[in-house]
This record gives C-alpha cells, sequence and structure tokens, in this order.
C-alpha cells in the first residue's frame, strides 16, 4: 500500500521570465483498475522566488490514490501519470488545475475501447497538453516549460516501495528558457487519518465522519498534525507490532497481551479490528516523538507535555515503556 507524490524540483536555469520563476506543477492521475476508469488533476504551487541552482522541497501531496489514500499498485500499467510543469505569470493555476481535469476525464472516456496501453496514454497527453495551453489569465498567460511527460515506475520499484524504502523517479523539463528537474517518490508511509484528540490527548482514527468515544466526553476532537502509521510490517525505522485500532471508541492501543486488553471509554475492553500496525520508536529519523503507551488503559497517548489527557481507566495517563517517533504531515 503506497503513496506516490511529488517530492522537491530542482530548478537548474530559469526560464527567460523577468524576475524569479514562479512554476507549478500539474499532475494527471488515472486509475485503470477501476470500473469505470476513475482520473483526477492534482496541482504543486504555484512555487514564488526560485532561482537557478536552487532545489525545494515540496509539501507532501499523493496523487495515488486518487484521494489521498494509501493503494497499493501491484501492476504500474494499471495506472498512468501524466506530469506537466507551467511557469505561473497572471493564470489562475486553480483553474487550469479544473481544465486538465476535465478534459483528461473525457479522454480517458472516450479512448474506453482502446487496447493498447501506449495509444491510449497518448490520446490523454493529447487531451493534457491541449489542457496546458488554456489561457486562464490576463495580460500575460501562464508558459508551459517543454511538453508533457509520463511519469512511470516499474513494478520492481513499486515492490522496494512496498518494504518500506522510497523508489524515486526524476523527469527533466526544459523549455521557455528554463530547465528543471523533477524527483517523486513512491512510498509506504502507512495508514493516514491518525489523530492526536486535543480532549484526551490520545492518538485516534478520524477517517470516519462518526469520531468514536472519548474519555473526556462526547467523539474525540481532532487538533494538529495528520499521522502515518505504518502496519502489516515495520517501516525503514522499525516498529513494535500488536498495536490495532479499537472499533468502539477509536483509539490506538496496545493488544499484544490477551489477557489484557485494556480499558476502553466505551465500555469494557478495546476491541481489535482492522490492521495489525507496526510503531517506530526510539529511532533517529523524522517524526513526532513523546508519543507512549499508557500501562492503565493501554492506548497511545501525548506525553510531551504536562497535561497528561484523560485516562478511561481513571485520572490522567500513565506513561510506560518505549518512546514512539511517529511519521507525520503538517
Amino acid at each position: 500500500m503506497i503513496y506516490i507524490s511529488l517530492d522537491r524540483f530542482r530548478c537548474h536555469t530559469e526560464t527567460d521570465e523577468v524576475g524569479a520563476d514562479e512554476p507549478y506543477v500539474i499532475v494527471a492521475a488515472v486509475d485503470l483498475s477501476t470500473n469505470p476508469p476513475a482520473s483526477r488533476a492534482f496541482r504543486y504551487g504555484a512555487f514564488g522566488d526560485v532561482d537557478q541552482q536552487e532545489t525545494h522541497p515540496v509539501p507532501f501531496l499523493s496523487f495515488w490514490g486518487l484521494n489521498g489514500e494509501e493503494r497499493a499498485l501491484p501492476n504500474p500499467d494499471n495506472a498512468i501519470f501524466i506530469v506537466g510543469l507551467m511557469e505561473n505569470d497572471d493564470g489562475n493555476t486553480e483553474a487550469l488545475r479544473g481544465i486538465v481535469a476535465a478534459q483528461v476525464n473525457s479522454a480517458v472516456f472516450a479512448s474506453l475501447g482502446v487496447t493498447d496501453r501506449a495509444i491510449r496514454v497518448g490520446l490523454i497527453m493529447q487531451a493534457f497538453n491541449s489542457a496546458l495551453q488554456t489561457p486562464t489569465g490576463f495580460p500575460s498567460t501562464d508558459e508551459v516549460i517543454g511538453g508533457s511527460q509520463e511519469l512511470r515506475f516499474t513494478p520492481q520499484e513499486i515492490a522496494l516501495a512496498e518494504t518500506g524504502p522510497s523508489a524515486e523517479r526524476s523527469l527533466r523539463f526544459m523549455g521557455d528558457g528554463g530547465d528543471y528537474t523533477l524527483t517523486f517518490q513512491a512510498r509506504n508511509r502507512g495508514q493516514n487519518a491518525w489523530r492526536f484528540c486535543v480532549k484526551c490527548r490520545s492518538m485516534f482514527f478520524d477517517g470516519f465522519p462518526t469520531k468514536g468515544q472519548c474519555p473526556a466526553g462526547g467523539g474525540h476532537a481532532a487538533a494538529g498534525f495528520v499521522f502515518y502509521l505504518p502496519h502489516d510490517h515495520a517501516g525503514p525505522s522499525g516498529g513494535q507490532p500488536a498495536w490495532r485500532f479499537c472499533n468502539k471508541c477509536f483509539s490506538m492501543f496496545w493488544a499484544g497481551d490477551n489477557a489484557n486488553q485494556g480499558i476502553c471509554s466505551a465500555g469494557g475492553s478495546h476491541n481489535a479490528q482492522g490492521l495489525n500496525f507496526f510503531l517506530p520508536h526510539d529511532h533517529s529519523g523524522p517524526g513526532q516523538d513523546e508519543w507512549r503507551f499508557c500501562e492503565k488503559c493501554r492506548a497511545m497517548f501525548f506525553n510531551k507535555e504536562s497535561n497528561k489527557g484523560v485516562c478511561s481507566a481513571g485520572g490522567v495517563h500513565k506513561a510506560q515503556g518505549f518512546n514512539f517517533k511517529l511519521d507525520f504531515t503538517p
């Protein structure tokens, strides 16, 4: 289960525009494994004040899966990713993204009867290129830097990404006087939508319309970062297994002791459901630390502040064991 996103870009040479560049990237993603096929367009930037010989990191935004979720891709032929690089002048970047989305979607359905993948990619790319030429501003329209390109990972690269290490692919764009390299990553970050509850200070799953049962009363209340938690196997930083989602209170709890499944705020013991999470701890990699196991209720809670939250076993949480350091996106 992976995410694919633009990770960074390097400006080797600025375009012929006056002043620093303001590039943006549009990616059209097509999922051919669904019936009918689904497609979306994603935008990165515009990025201001970009000068030559600079490398810029890009905030995380996954275009696979199409809705920001982790998604398996055992056969890369079942996905089509088309990438375009633009220089922003007076154009409306979001309007252009919408135009690309509409034209690519039309091309996907117009090519339903095409069985040759290369021909189908060509038809979708033709629609993508046509959309990029649409003026969305006046008096100066946005300029295309080079032509569009297909981004394609190999089965071996996707298999590598599934095991934890990132797989990278770069595309070079030259045009309008500019020269850029865009670097994309496929990686297994884990399940997203895990959040900090500002009321009880625990980690809970925020991916459902209902918010579980908070020991402080009512449903959990999300605040802060979105956490990505690895499951089914440990990631590059290792991890302790047997962390589970409780389908009663929605908290993350440790289910590794069959004789003690903790105390659930919805009554009785926690009830494990779904994935087996491997949560990394005591490592030197990126992430937020001071997530701890509560020895009373067995839930994961944030221990860095003087406020230790509300424990379903009564009183406040009490930390024990490892110092968990968890991957997040602001």
